[in-house]
């Protein structure tokens, strides 16, 4: 199966559109965002064709730290500044999702994707990769474990950090495990992994 996998959107609705077409040349089979497809904190512009450029892919995913409050417990003042295609599309969501044996989450599948402050990272303040790979790994028996959150390129096994920036794919060898943040849309990254091959293709369209 061929994923193409879009994370950190941010309402960033023409980059998104740019994503999706390099997936429909690559002719992938689902699409994944893997959180903070909408943003709740930011002007609500962008954020209704963000969601109606996904659901109308069929588009899958998870939620993250910027969009935990437009799927769940949402506040009446959200309710006022979004439209009713971003709601339909972001309580479609879910804390993790397991596909061909990859698990996606927003962070690592150590934190608790029901609790809020361990999706911002309140809790320690940690931007320390290699320990939130070796807890995400911990935490679950996936051979290949995907989040965003962090706007980066990067990748680990349990033996620690892999040398690679996300400029060439990246080969997920059937028989060791991975933990491997995708770059965000919003700045022009997306990926597509095609779960057979165990192929990661980086792509990188716009600006850092």
């Amino acid at each position: 199966m061929r994923l193409g996998l879009v994370t950190d959107v941010h309402n960033a609705h023409a980059e998104l559109a740019k994503a999706l077409e390099l997936f429909r040349v690559r002719q992938v089979d689902q699409v994944v965002t893997i959180g903070d497809t909408c943003d709740a904190f930011a002007p609500p512009e962008g954020c209704d064709e963000v969601a109606s450029l996904l659901s109308e892919c069929g588009a899958i995913g998870v939620w993250g730290n910027h969009d935990f409050g437009l799927c769940h417990e949402i506040s009446d003042y959200c309710r006022e500044r979004f439209g009713s295609a971003t709601f339909d599309f972001m309580q479609q969501m879910r804390p993790q999702l397991e596909i061909d044996g990859c698990l996606f989450s927003h962070k690592d599948a150590s934190v608790d994707a029901h609790d809020v402050e361990q999706l911002w990272d309140i809790e320690d303040g940690s931007r320390d990769l290699n320990a939130r790979a070796k807890a995400g790994l911990g935490a679950n028996s996936n051979r290949r474990q995907f989040i965003g959150h962090y706007h980066c390129w990067w990748a680990a096994s349990p033996d620690g950090p892999i040398d690679w920036d996300g400029t060439e794919p990246l080969l997920l060898r059937p028989e060791e495990r991975y933990f491997v943040i995708v770059a965000a849309v919003f700045q022009g990254s997306c990926a597509v992994f095609d779960t057979k091959t165990g192929v990661l293709e980086p792509l990188n369209y716009g600006h850092k």
